[in-house]
């Protein structure tokens, strides 16, 4: 990357963080559905075409803001193989910064909505678990696998947002027994999907 690329892109990430500033700023005075982007723009201290060179609207600001909580703190993406047991994929993340901006977070998650438009976002992660395992599948079990990691993955994303919303009443330590108790097992039917459990650490 070259020097005027690396300085490109702070430039976008200190007009982001501006932005995420200024909206989150702007819920303290009014409630979420009533702020425009124009709210937004002069809470900034941007120009239009800034904001819409990183954004289509104001939903897509939250929509990013938790996407890259959830991107930088997905620390790791591993398969382990147990003996004669299913395979496991553990996705580790690291929720230190998600609990130090807890106040932020509780604050978003009461947009009306807001479920539905993680559930979208997050569609990168399912393909992206999908892809690694989908030609070592035949089609049923593909199928299988595809329905799994929606109904793993957006169950694992409600139950963190829930936990959030009700000021976090497990301990760290107790949530991830909860998530990984929850963990589907398919090997009866398809011995070769493997699960998904999810490692959360705080440190």
């Amino acid at each position: 990357m070259s020097k005027n690329e690396k300085s490109s892109n702070r430039q976008v990430q200190r007009t982001c963080s501006w932005i995420y500033e200024a909206l989150l700023l702007l819920m303290d005075e009014k409630p979420y559905d009533k702020i425009t982007v124009s709210d937004i723009i002069e809470k900034a201290g941007i120009a239009r075409q800034t904001f819409y060179r990183n954004f289509k609207d104001k939903n897509e600001v939250i929509v990013q803001y938790f996407t890259n909580i959830f991107n930088s703190e997905l620390l790791t993406v591993e398969n382990i193989n147990e003996k004669d047991k299913q395979e496991n994929i553990v996705l580790t993340f690291n929720i230190k910064y998600m609990v130090a901006h807890s106040e932020n977070i509780k604050k978003l998650l009461t947009i009306v909505g807001i479920e539905d438009l993680f559930s979208d976002s997050f569609k990168e992660w399912h393909n992206m678990l999908f892809n690694q395992k989908k030609n070592k599948l035949n089609k049923e079990a593909q199928l299988a696998y595809w329905y799994k990691i929606h109904y793993q993955i957006t169950g694992i994303i409600i139950v963190i947002m829930d936990w959030f919303k009700n000021d976090m009443p497990l301990s760290v330590n107790n949530l991830v027994k909860l998530l990984n108790f929850y963990t589907v097992d398919t090997e009866i039917l398809y011995s070769n999907v493997p699960n998904i459990k999810i490692k959360i650490i705080e440190k």
